[in-house]
């Protein structure tokens, strides 16, 4: 049987665990993961277990939003036409949905546009100011992008147009001239929260609309909810994968309350294609089944798709737009498997898995697809990942990292041998011209073998060593209200050992699936990419494994996610 480096335990304080189980009446087991995320006391921890939207940091000091909520209030009020603006990703989609919504609610006039990746590319363009124009928009909002668009924002000016910005990107050089520009990571911003994704930042930006109105008795108190918007809030800030700490975890975890009981017909639709049962939803699901559907219209062609199914209104509409993004879903896997293989392949051939970075391009490769091979290559080669696929003398690029390179910071050190570049600091993007791609490949192996950390293998550690006996629904119960689970918040990891194997089977083309045996019976576990552990396997195993429902069975019951490969039972 094939091995890797076994993992470790964490080792709590004993009194500290005992003391919070029992002031929080849960179990050891519960108390020790809370003790591990660093909550060692009943007031902490049980804040932690029940979030509430009273506890979102105060907006006072975030910059412009009074001036943003004024003019905005102002179009609403004079019947002005105003344009919403997204990027293509998750978060920007479901930003200028959330933000077209609310304004169509409250009585404005709104045309919304998402940016297209083949066109214009990322953020705002001049060309698309031209059009908002053209459609006679005196205001605009601009969502998850328009920090470093200077060029279109200069074009809006020139034709007139008002421009608030909400953004969450690092800003490179002079703040953009709009009329309103709030980005947390703006100087003079006093919003201490800056993990945020924009569509967390959208939503504290409409809720400060609504006030503006109500104050001048345009609005009557309370006629529009925004927390009703609250399912688009986590929708994109689960898909961004910003921290799910602080505001982020709150407007998460009552937005995937709101979600299991959406009213939009385009959600409802888009659950069904991907095999959501609502009253299961998870952070995960979001992540792995609704958010790479939506991706996937921007990833093969207009993102628009993704837009119009999020404000969809009738139920036809809503199921022929969730089952085309779920096509381009299918589509999208079949592209970005040959571009991944021919990555591989390139690395393979060349010897490029021992350099500090991976930096591979090919001719023709999907630049839709970019982005998710170089986190492919990031995580098995255990290094930053640098993808480039050209289309003539240009070549369009997407890096991924796991914390052992500052992306952003890299690419701005050789921005002399970019046409542009940005993004955050464990995923960006960028331009090269194919004439200096060779330079900037060898300025980018330099730069990072001095700044690198190397390779990184992520060490397994368990929150607790369990027996087969604690796998019930009581103990996923408790694990869940550390939810929702994902960066900053992992999900609990637990090692159980003893478990005899009933059967094992590979599953969606390279999947392990196990039957293991319990004393409340037999319990299935799921392996991703570890097929080639089926046919390898004692007849007892030990695992490193997450508690999850079984999403597949007819029954609420329980599924092991496998974080390592099964190893021999002890």
């Amino acid at each position: 049987m094939r091995r890797r480096s076994t993992w470790t335990i964490a080792d709590p304080d004993p009194a500290t665990v005992d003391s919070l189980a029992e002031g929080l009446g849960i179990s050891r087991t519960a108390s020790r993961c809370l003790v591990n995320r660093g909550y060692r006391s009943a007031a902490s921890a049980g804040c932690f277990l029940a979030p509430r939207l009273a506890d979102l940091t105060a907006p006072d000091g975030m910059a412009d939003l009074p001036l943003a909520a004024s003019r905005i209030a102002d179009a609403v009020t004079r019947g002005e036409r105003i344009g919403v603006f997204g990027d293509y990703d998750v978060d920007g989609v479901a930003s200028a949905a959330l933000v077209a919504s609310f304004l169509g609610e409250i009585g404005g006039t709104v045309h919304g546009e998402i940016a297209n990746r083949f066109d214009a590319g990322y953020g705002l363009s001049p060309g698309t100011v031209e059009r908002f124009a053209s459609l006679g928009c005196t205001a605009l909002v601009v969502l998850d992008c328009g920090t470093s668009d200077h060029e279109a924002l200069r074009a809006a000016a020139a034709r007139g147009i008002d421009v608030v910005v909400v953004d969450h990107h690092r800003i490179e050089g002079d703040l953009p001239r709009a009329t309103a520009f709030i980005n947390p990571h703006r100087p003079d911003c006093g919003f201490p929260d800056k993990s945020m994704a924009a569509v967390g930042l959208a939503f504290y930006f409409v809720a400060a609309v609504r006030r503006r109105l109500e104050e001048r008795g345009c609005l009557e108190q309370g006629a529009v909810d925004p927390r009703r918007l609250l399912d688009l809030v986590a929708l994109g800030t689960i898909a961004d994968v910003v921290p799910l700490r602080g505001n982020n975890r709150i407007l998460a975890a009552h937005g995937l309350r709101v979600l299991a009981d959406t009213g939009r017909p385009g959600l409802r639709a888009l659950m069904r294609v991907g095999r959501v049962r609502a009253h299961r939803l998870r952070a995960d699901h979001v992540a792995f089944q609704l958010a790479p559907r939506l991706n996937a219209a921007g990833r093969l062609g207009d993102a628009g798709k993704a837009y119009e199914l999020l404000v969809a209104g009738r139920e036809r509409e809503a199921a022929e737009g969730a089952a085309e993004l779920d096509r381009l879903t299918r589509e999208r896997r079949v592209i970005e498997e040959r571009v991944t293989d021919g990555a591989r392949a390139i690395i393979d051939r060349q010897g490029l898995g021992e350099q500090p970075v991976i930096v591979v391009a090919g001719d023709g490769w999907h630049r839709g697809v970019l982005g998710i091979v170089a986190a492919r290559l990031a995580e098995t080669c255990g290094r930053p990942a640098f993808v480039v696929g050209f289309d003539g003398d240009r070549g369009v690029g997407s890096a991924r990292a796991q914390g052992q390179l500052d992306l952003h910071g890299a690419l701005s050190a050789v921005a002399g041998h970019l046409v542009r570049h940005g993004g955050h600091r464990e995923a960006a993007g960028f331009t090269v011209e194919r004439s200096r791609f060779p330079a900037f490949s060898e300025a980018l192996l330099q730069h990072a073998g001095r700044h690198s950390t190397g390779p990184r293998p992520r060490p397994t550690v368990c929150d607790a060593r369990i027996d087969a006996r604690e796998i019930r629904l009581d103990l996923l119960k408790e694990i869940d209200r550390l939810g929702p689970f994902g960066h900053e918040n992992p999900e609990p990891v637990f090692e159980v050992a003893d478990l005899p194997v009933l059967g094992s089977r590979v599953v969606g083309g390279g999947h392990l699936k196990l039957e293991l045996k319990t004393p409340s019976g037999a319990v299935g576990a799921f392996g991703p990419r570890m097929a080639g552990f089926a046919g390898d396997l004692p007849p007892v195993i030990r695992v490193a494994a997450s508690l999850s429902a079984d999403d597949w069975g007819g029954q609420d019951g329980i599924e092991l996610r496998l974080v390592e490969p099964p190893q021999p039972g002890e």
